[in-house]
């Protein structure tokens, strides 16, 4: 009895999973294509708060995995944290100012309207 529940719980997790990974991959492609109306849709219209929170990761993740890979590499390294940052940290630095001032100028532009 308490197998098939939780069977049946790990399969509509699965589900859950795969529906909002196809909604994040759509969200993106389409943020890419029309901004706008994405943006538009996936803020004003839906209001779908676990999409814009995924899409938000999503724009923040090169940054996430430069600081933990920092983090854990220094740390096995040398022991602890180096306070110098290097050329990828510019990079990635550059990478994160231009999502962000892409998603920015289209977010503008619709509380603007």
């Amino acid at each position: 009895m308490i197998k098939k529940r939780i069977k049946k719980i790990r399969e509509l997790v699965f589900l859950i999973v795969v529906r909002q990974i196809w909604k994040l991959m759509c969200n993106l492609y389409n943020i890419i294509e029309q901004p706008f109306l994405a943006l538009k849709t996936l803020i004003i219209k839906d209001k779908d708060k676990s999409q814009i929170f995924l899409v938000t990761i999503m724009a923040i993740l090169p940054a996430i995995f430069y600081i933990s890979a920092r983090i854990f590499w220094d740390n096995y390294k040398y022991g602890f944290v180096l306070n110098s940052v290097g050329k990828i940290f510019l990079i990635i630095s550059i990478i994160e100012v231009t999502v962000f001032g892409y998603l920015g100028f289209w977010l503008w532009k619709i509380f603007k309207k």
